[in-house]
C-alpha cells in the first residue's frame, strides 16, 4: 500500500512538472513571437520610409506619358514593317473566292495523282505523239540476224577516260 502512495505521489508531481515544463515551453514561444513581430515591424518601418522617399520622385502623369509613348512607337514600328513586309506582285483587287476555287481545284488534281501507280498529267505522253512513235518502232530481229547483230550490252558503255564507247564493228582499222 505505501508503494501505492508513493507512486501516485510521483506521478502527480511527474505530472506537475510536465505542466511547468508545457507552460515555459509556451512562454518561450511566445516571447519568441514577439520578437519576431518586432523585427518585421521595424523591417516594415524602414521599407515604408524607402517607399515615401521613392514616391516623392515618381510623378504618375509621367508614367503614363511614357507609357503613351511607348505604345505611340509600338504603333510606328508596326507601320514601319508592314510598309516593309509589303507583296509588289500581288494586285489588291484580288478575289478571294476565286483563289479558294484555284486551290480547290489543285486538290482534287492532287487527289487524282495519289492513287497507286498513278502518273500526273504533266508526265503523261499525248496520245497523238504515242501512236506515231508506236509506228515508227522497228521490229526486233529474228534468227540469223539476230545472231549476227553486235552484242552492245556486253560491250563497256565507257572508256578508260569516262566517254561513251565506241561499237567495234564500227571501228575501222
Amino acid at each position: 500500500m505505501r508503494v501505492l502512495k508513493q507512486r501516485k505521489m510521483y506521478e502527480a508531481q511527474q505530472e506537475t512538472l510536465y505542466n511547468q515544463t508545457f507552460n515555459l515551453d509556451q512562454v518561450a514561444f511566445a516571447a519568441e513571437g514577439l520578437k519576431d513581430a518586432k523585427q518585421t515591424m521595424t523591417a516594415l518601418q524602414s521599407a515604408n520610409k524607402e517607399l515615401k522617399g521613392v514616391m516623392r520622385t515618381v510623378n504618375i502623369d509621367d508614367i503614363d506619358r511614357m507609357q503613351d509613348e511607348m505604345m505611340d512607337l509600338m504603333d510606328r514600328s508596326n507601320e514601319v514593317q508592314e510598309s516593309l513586309g509589303r507583296n509588289y506582285n500581288v494586285p489588291d483587287d484580288i478575289d478571294e473566292e476565286d483563289l479558294l476555287g484555284e486551290l480547290d481545284a489543285l486538290e482534287a488534281d492532287m487527289g487524282m495523282e495519289t492513287e497507286p501507280n498513278a502518273v500526273p498529267s504533266y508526265l503523261q505522253p499525248d496520245k497523238e505523239t504515242e501512236l506515231e512513235e508506236e509506228m515508227t518502232l522497228p521490229a526486233a530481229p529474228t534468227g540469223q540476224a539476230a545472231a549476227a547483230q553486235p552484242n552492245w550490252h556486253s560491250a563497256p558503255m565507257e572508256d578508260e577516260l569516262g566517254l561513251p564507247a565506241v561499237p567495234r564493228a564500227s571501228l575501222r582499222g
